[in-house]
């Protein structure tokens, strides 16, 4: 895979990477808890709603250049919005930087 890449770009200041992570209320609960041997782990949990966010950077490897916050979960639609308006003006043309 890196030697096809390699061929593609031959120099790695013409990758960027794109991923996409997200956070709501629940995000910091646990899932596991410990107890004393023979006793059971009881977890107690209210139902929490609240809004989610997705947060959708692209880094180089100068770091991240641009991201967005979205409110909700990504479509493909609201992502090809997020390529045209943050990350194709950071780009250059083929075969450059």
């Amino acid at each position: 895979f890196m030697n096809s890449i390699a061929n593609i770009a031959p120099d790695p200041e013409m990758l960027m990477f794109g991923d996409e992570a997200a956070k709501d209320e629940r995000t910091l609960i646990q899932r596991y808890g410990r107890s004393r041997i023979g006793m059971k782990c009881i977890q107690r949990k209210c139902f929490v709603q609240g809004k989610h966010y997705s947060i959708l950077p692209i880094l180089t490897l100068d770091g991240i250049i641009t991201y967005d916050i979205i409110e909700g979960t990504v479509t493909s639609e609201r992502f090809i919005q997020f390529l045209h308006e943050h990350v194709l003006p950071l780009t250059n043309p083929y075969p450059g930087p």
